[in-house]
């Protein structure tokens, strides 16, 4: 519930300045009516992409793209390339 009401918040705060963005760049001539349209596109494509990060970070274990979830396994890639797959035991080496 928590980043459901940080993330309301930030959208909002996002749509705002974007908002005010393009209404200034209508205001504006030439390269700074461009560079304000693009910015204020910019703002909201940000808005709605952290939307879509919050509302698939469930699908990741709850974090940027699952980078919790690979460290939670011990980094299995490592010992699938070394032959050792997670139903072997990892093979200590002899002490001299």
């Amino acid at each position: 519930m928590h980043t459901l009401v940080g993330v309301i918040l930030h959208v909002t705060v996002l749509a705002i300045i974007g908002y005010f963005l393009l209404f200034s760049a209508s205001k504006a001539q030439g390269i700074v009516a461009l560079i304000g349209r693009l910015l204020g596109l910019w703002v909201f494509l940000l808005a709605i992409l952290s939307v879509l990060a919050v509302l698939g970070a469930p699908m990741f274990a709850g974090t940027p793209f699952g980078t919790e979830l690979m460290r939670a396994h011990g980094g299995m890639m490592r010992q699938w390339d070394r032959g050792q797959g997670p139903e072997q035991p990892a093979q200590t080496p002899a002490k001299p």
